[in-house]
């Protein structure tokens, strides 16, 4: 997969258009990884997606997802149980009977259907789906190779999942996710179903995915009007779409979510179960609109405007 270079990223542009609006003085670092933002005698940076305006320990409680759930749930927010595992590695704070037992352990509590994930992973990146005991050590030897540690959770159906950008308390954005699909048209198969539809990073992606289903061939020519979800997670980078909501719902959990951990700006993904229950799922110190704005150009002022009220703070302007 292709990722996108820095000097292409949406954010980039818009802090760029921000500085020159302001007269602010701007300086790229690491191939605009970083952005130094200077006026009166002020400095701050943009460093990825993370603005100066979060402490690191509120980042560093968002970064982990164990953590965040863990201060969310004592803080009486409904959240997705994230439990915790120490690689084997790490055998000075494994107990002496090791993790399997309680990692089945979990599996059984939890309908023998659960998500296996990095503690501090983004973006859907290494997120494994266990319905089978196979398909669960499969994902506990893949993620244990590359992670120092683990979490584990139950597994939902979702019927919808958004996602809250929050500045100072407030909601400055609400969309939500959709799973990817393709409607099938009677003559195309599936590989050419999906190329029609998808493009660039995200085709691959998607085409990666849907190589791991079991009971579908890209060769396969589905009757016209059948509806193909290629992917089980909504993760804009792998093929979900974005669609500007208003929930309030949503609103007053994605806020309370922000004010447990301290952060200022974030972003708060949040399911909706197919029995109306509402989980957070996790906070994103770094906040990144990029996928949103790439499939909803016209909404670039939209976008810029927030990322202008985070840089003026920033700036105390």
């Amino acid at each position: 997969m292709t990722a996108i270079s820095n000097n292409q990223r949406n954010l980039v542009r818009i802090v760029y258009d921000i500085a020159n609006d302001h007269e602010i003085d701007i300086e790229s670092f690491s191939y605009d990884w970083i952005l130094k933002l200077s006026k009166n005698g002020r400095n701050s940076h943009i460093f990825g997606y993370n603005f100066e305006l979060n402490s690191s320990t509120s980042k560093m409680i968002a970064g982990d997802k164990s953590a965040a759930s863990d201060l969310l749930h004592a803080a009486g927010v409904s959240t997705v149980m994230h439990q915790l595992f120490l690689n084997p590695n790490m055998e000075k704070y494994v107990s002496s009977n090791g993790n399997w037992q309680n990692i089945l352990k979990f599996f059984h509590d939890n309908d023998q259907h659960i998500v296996c994930k990095p503690v501090d992973g983004t973006g859907g990146n290494g997120v494994f789906m266990a319905n089978s005991i196979i398909k669960l050590e499969q994902a506990i030897h893949s993620l244990f190779s590359k992670h120092r540690s683990i979490c584990l959770s139950p597994f939902y159906d979702i019927k919808k999942e958004y996602r809250a950008v929050i500045l100072d308390g407030e909601v400055q954005l609400m969309y939500q996710k959709d799973i990817p699909f393709v409607e099938a048209n009677g003559s195309k198969n599936i590989l050419e179903l999906l190329q029609s539809k998808f493009s660039g990073e995200t085709l691959d992606s998607v085409i990666a995915t849907f190589s791991t289903k079991k009971d579908r061939n890209f060769s396969d020519i589905p009757p016209k009007g059948e509806i193909i979800e290629v992917n089980w997670k909504s993760n804009l980078a792998e093929g979900a779409e974005a669609a500007l909501t208003e929930n309030e719902t949503v609103k007053i959990l994605a806020v309370k979510a922000a004010n447990a951990i301290n952060i200022r700006f974030c972003s708060v993904d949040i399911t909706e179960t197919t029995t109306g229950d509402f989980y957070v799922m996790e906070i994103n110190s770094g906040v990144m609109i990029e996928h949103f704005l790439n499939s909803n150009q016209d909404k670039y002022q939209m976008v810029k405007s927030i990322y202008e009220k985070a840089v003026l703070k920033m700036l105390e302007m």
